[in-house]
C-alpha cells in the first residue's frame, strides 16, 4: 500500500515522485500499478502526462485517480517535450532534500520490504553519490535474429525497436554487476554503462533545481562536475517496457521520437 502524506505511522515527510507519461497505455497501467502496490514509504506522486493522442491513456491515467495514487496529475493541453522540462522544475521547490523522476516505461520489480525505502537509504549514508538508478531485468532484451524477423529484416527499425545496441546488453549473464551483498556500484568502467539511465532514479533535488532537466549522460556530467558520483543499486530493479515496443508497440518510429525530444527529426 502506497502511504500518502499524514498516512505515514512513523511521521516521516513524503518523498515526491515524478512519473512522466509518454503515452503507450500498456506501459504506463504497469508502471502505476507497480507504484501502488510495491511502494511502502511516505510518498507524494505527480503525474506530468503529455497530452498523448492515444485516447486509453486518459482513461488508464482515471483509473490511478479512482485509487488515489496522485498527490497532482499536471494535464498538458499539447504534447510537447518542453511541458515537461519546465512543470518539473517548477515543482522542485519546498519537496525535500531528495525525489525520484521515473519515466511511464519503467515498472518496479517485487521484492522484499520497500524499494523506495532502500534507495534513500543508500543516498543518505553516502553523500558523494548524486543520482541512484536502479538495475534492469535483462530477461526483456529481445535477440537480434528474432528482431530482424519481426521486423521483415529492416535492420534499423530492428536496432530502434529491439535497442540491440544498448550499452545494458552489457549485463547480461553478468552477474558481478548483480551482487545481492553491495548497496551500489559506481557507473564508472568496467562498468557497461556510465550513467543511471533516467527512467528510474533517485536525485539530489539541490542539484536538480540548479542544472534542470537535462538528458541522462548529460545529468550524469553536471552530477560529476560538481563532485557527486552516478551510481547503480542492484537492491531494485527495474523492467524497461520499451525493450518490447518490438512486440506490444510495433509503429513506434525513431524519427518521430527524436522529432518530439530535439524538435526536429534526425536524417
Amino acid at each position: 500500500m502506497i502511504h500518502r502524506p499524514g498516512g505515514d505511522p512513523a511521521g516521516k515527510n513524503p518523498i515526491t515522485i515524478f512519473v512522466i507519461s509518454w503515452g503507450r497505455p500498456i506501459y504506463l497501467w504497469t508502471c502505476l500499478d507497480a507504484i501502488w502496490r510495491l511502494t511502502k514509504s511516505a510518498t507524494r506522486v505527480i503525474l506530468l502526462d503529455n497530452a498523448h493522442p492515444d485516447p486509453l491513456v486518459t482513461e488508464v491515467i482515471s483509473a490511478f485517480e479512482r485509487r488515489g495514487l496522485f498527490s497532482e496529475v499536471v494535464r498538458f493541453s499539447t504534447n510537447a517535450f518542453t511541458n515537461v522540462q519546465s512543470a518539473y522544475r517548477e515543482r522542485l521547490h519546498d519537496i525535500g532534500p531528495l525525489h525520484v523522476y521515473m519515466d511511464s516505461d519503467a515498472v518496479l520489480c517485487d521484492r522484499p520490504g520497500c524499494w523506495l525505502a532502500d534507495m534513500l537509504r543508500i543516498l543518505e549514508d553516502n553523500p558523494q553519490i548524486g543520482m541512484l538508478g536502479s538495475l534492469i531485468d535483462t530477461r526483456d532484451f529481445v535477440d537480434a535474429a528474432t528482431a530482424l524477423r519481426l521486423t521483415n529484416g529492416d535492420a534499423e527499425s530492428a536496432e530502434f525497436l529491439a535497442k540491440l545496441r544498448s550499452p545494458e546488453r552489457g549485463f547480461i549473464d553478468a552477474p558481478e554487476w548483480a551482487n545481492p551483498k553491495k548497496d551500489f556500484f559506481y557507473l564508472e568502467p568496467p562498468c557497461p554503462i556510465g550513467n543511471p539511465p533516467g527512467r528510474l532514479t533517485l536525485l539530489r533535488t539541490d542539484v536538480m533545481q540548479e542544472v534542470g532537466f537535462e538528458a541522462d549522460a548529460a545529468l550524469a556530467a553536471s552530477f560529476r562536475q560538481r563532485g557527486m558520483k552516478p551510481a547503480l543499486t542492484a537492491q531494485v530493479r527495474h523492467r524497461h517496457m520499451s525493450l518490447l515496443n518490438l512486440f506490444d508497440y510495433h509503429a513506434y518510429e525513431r524519427h518521430q521520437r527524436d522529432f518530439f525530444f530535439k524538435g526536429t527529426p534526425t536524417a
